[in-house]
């Protein structure tokens, strides 16, 4: 999938990432806006830079590419994204979004578990109860229908 990526735009991704661990978001930013295109990793470099206007404390500039990068990652990568987005809504003043967002962010974190525990029953080609997993979902209920999770509406 990286075969398309330019050796530049993996570059600048990395050095972004450098830069934002050592505190450097402005530097940071430096790195993703000299980009042209980065493909295949445009969630990636999205996310980036809403993580150096967050860690700038610049919220209001830090939602659009975080909710553009929440989109744009597949589901199983977005809860980092959704967690930052659910962050900046709430410094930025808007509380029902941040809400929102943070409910995406569980729901994401319900899927990865709820995979991880299917991977491993096929592995290990066991039976497996839905009650035997402990939900951090507020409001989770068990279907005693289909005996499978259900996301209060």
């Amino acid at each position: 999938m990286l075969e398309n990526v330019s050796p530049k735009v993996i570059h600048k991704i990395m050095a972004a990432e450098g830069y934002l661990e050592l505190g450097m978001p402005i530097q940071a930013l430096d790195a993703l806006h000299s980009m042209d295109d980065a493909g295949v990793l445009e969630a990636m470099r999205l996310y980036l830079i809403g993580e150096a206007y967050r860690r700038q404390e610049k919220y209001h500039e830090a939602i659009e590419p975080l909710h553009q990068a929440a989109r744009l990652f597949p589901v199983m990568e977005s809860r980092k994204a959704w967690s930052s987005l659910s962050e900046c809504f709430r410094l930025g003043g808007y509380h029902e979004l941040a809400e929102v967002a943070s409910l995406t962010a569980e729901a994401v974190e319900e899927i990865e578990v709820t995979c991880a525990v299917l991977s491993l029953t096929e592995t290990r080609k066991t039976t497996f109860e839905w009650s035997d997993i402990p939900s951090r979902m507020t409001g989770f209920t068990e279907s005693p229908r289909f005996g499978s999770p259900r996301i209060p509406r």
